[in-house]
C-alpha cells in the first residue's frame, strides 16, 4: 500500500447516511461478505461479476478526486469525501448513476429515450431510490455536476441544470431518432426505386423490340 493509499484509508467517508440507506442495502445484499468500503484499486473489486473493461471505469475519470473513489462490497462506487453520498456504482454490465433531482426531471421532460431509471428495470433494484438511473449517454462532466451537487451541505442546495451539448454524448430524443431512422431508410428507398425504375424501363425496352 502505498502513501496516498494509506493517507485515503485514514481519511474514509462516513456513507452510513439516510441518502444511501437503500443503495447500501442493495450493495451488501449482493456481496455481504465484502469490507463494506475501501479506496479504490482494481484488484478490491469482484473481478467474478464485473466485466474486465469496465474495472476501473469511475477511477479513469480525471475530473474527479482520488478521494471520491472507492469499493464498497466488492463494487466500483463514486462517493462525495465530505457528505458521503454514494452517486455511481457498477453492477454486473451496468454503470449506475445518481442524479440530482432536477437533472431527472430535465431527461424526462427532454424525451431522451435511453435513460432508464433502474427502480423501474425489474432487474432486482426495484428498492433502491427513484434517482437512480442507467445511460449509455451520460460524459463526465455530467458526473461531475453529480460529485459538486452532493458536495453541497447547505439546506437551501444550489439546482444544477442539464447542457445537452456537453452534458450528454448522444441526446436522442425520440422525434431525432425517428428522424435518424428516415435518413437511414433513404439511401434503401432510393436504391429500390432506382431498381424498379431499372425493371420498368427493361420491360419497356423489350416491349418495343418485339412489337411486330
Amino acid at each position: 500500500m502505498d502513501t496516498s493509499d494509506r493517507s485515503q484509508e485514514n481519511t474514509i467517508p462516513n456513507i452510513h447516511v439516510p441518502e444511501n440507506e437503500r443503495v447500501l442495502s442493495y450493495l451488501k445484499e449482493m456481496h455481504p461478505f465484502h469490507e463494506i468500503i475501501l479506496p479504490f484499486s482494481q484488484k478490491r473489486v469482484n473481478q467474478d461479476t464485473t466485466p474486465a473493461d469496465l474495472i476501473g471505469r469511475f477511477s479513469s475519470m480525471s475530473n474527479l478526486p482520488e478521494n471520491s473513489k472507492y469499493v464498497i462490497y466488492g463494487r466500483e462506487a463514486l462517493v462525495h469525501p465530505k457528505t458521503g453520498i454514494i452517486f455511481g456504482f457498477i453492477t454486473g454490465t451496468s454503470v449506475i448513476y445518481r442524479l440530482p433531482d432536477n437533472l431527472l426531471k430535465e431527461v424526462m421532460e427532454g424525451n431522451i429515450v435511453n435513460f432508464r431509471a433502474v427502480k423501474d428495470t425489474g432487474i432486482n433494484m426495484q428498492n433502491l431510490e427513484s434517482n437512480w438511473v442507467s445511460s449509455p449517454s451520460i460524459t463526465e462532466q455530467l458526473v461531475y455536476k453529480c460529485f459538486e451537487y452532493y458536495g453541497q451541505t447547505s439546506p437551501e442546495q444550489e439546482v444544477v441544470h442539464l447542457n445537452f451539448d456537453l452534458d450528454l454524448t448522444t441526446p436522442r430524443t425520440r422525434e431525432f431518432e425517428k428522424q435518424e431512422r428516415l435518413l437511414r431508410l433513404l439511401p434503401l428507398a432510393m436504391i429500390v426505386g432506382a431498381c424498379v425504375l431499372i425493371v420498368l424501363l427493361w420491360y419497356a425496352a423489350n416491349y418495343f423490340i418485339t412489337r411486330p
